[in-house]
């Protein structure tokens, strides 16, 4: 299901890349980014629970990114990310961490200022698939509670991601990235029987905000 799912996402990127190439002024790019995120858990039912509380948690993201350009400001790029989130929490003076580790695809429209400034402002946005490769519960020494906590969360998400920030040419058709980077998942991340006494439960979502740095060659 979930090599369908990735194939499909690639298909359709691939499609819309091909179509726009005879435009594209700027040409191909490739790159790799990663980030420092902070990373969250949220879920109405645990926010409005006395005894629960959240605890500031952090992650990292990183990948490989490739796309084409339409003309010097727009385009359109494929990213293949490793993200490590969760969320550290207490309940009742005893504290945990849900560790969970995906593989995200988003596919981007992309902008960026002036391509022929030292510095350029740069943003994106677009839909994100998320597929679930690990599980797991923590306590705050580190001992594993629950080494494959899998069954409890959705093996496929979907959200989206968003980005800003600034490009600096350092070098013929290499650039150097930094920017603010914003994604989560508008889709459950718990299964529906995640409460095994079978009381209705809202919906939980992922996000993450970090700092991302990267690298992007232009083939022009």
């Amino acid at each position: 299901m979930k090599k369908t799912i990735l194939l499909s996402v690639f298909a359709v990127a691939i499609t819309v890349l091909g179509s726009t190439s005879a435009f594209a002024q700027k040409g191909f790019h490739v790159g790799a980014q990663g980030a420092q995120n902070f990373t969250g858990m949220y879920n109405q039912d645990d926010a409005d629970n006395d005894k629960f509380n959240y605890k500031a948690t952090t992650g990292q993201t990183f990948g490989l990114s490739g796309g084409y350009n339409f003309n010097k400001h727009l385009g359109v790029a494929v990213e293949a990310m490793y993200s490590f989130e969760g969320q550290k929490f207490e309940v009742n003076n005893n504290t945990f961490k849900t560790k969970l580790s995906y593989v995200k695809v988003p596919v981007l429209f992309t902008y960026n200022t002036n391509p022929e400034a030292k510095i350029m402002f740069t943003a994106k946005a677009g839909p994100q698939i998320g597929m679930l490769t690990r599980a797991t519960l923590k306590n705050d020494d580190g001992d594993v509670l629950i080494k494959d906590n899998k069954d409890n969360y959705e093996n496929i998400t979907f959200g989206a991601v968003a980005g800003a920030g600034a490009r600096m040419n350092i070098a013929k058709n290499l650039y150097l990235d930094a920017a603010l980077r914003l994604d989560g998942n508008f889709t459950n991340s718990e299964v529906e029987s995640f409460n095994e006494a079978n009381v209705e439960r809202a919906k939980s979502y992922n996000m993450n905000a970090g700092l991302e740095v990267g690298i992007k060659y232009f083939f022009n």
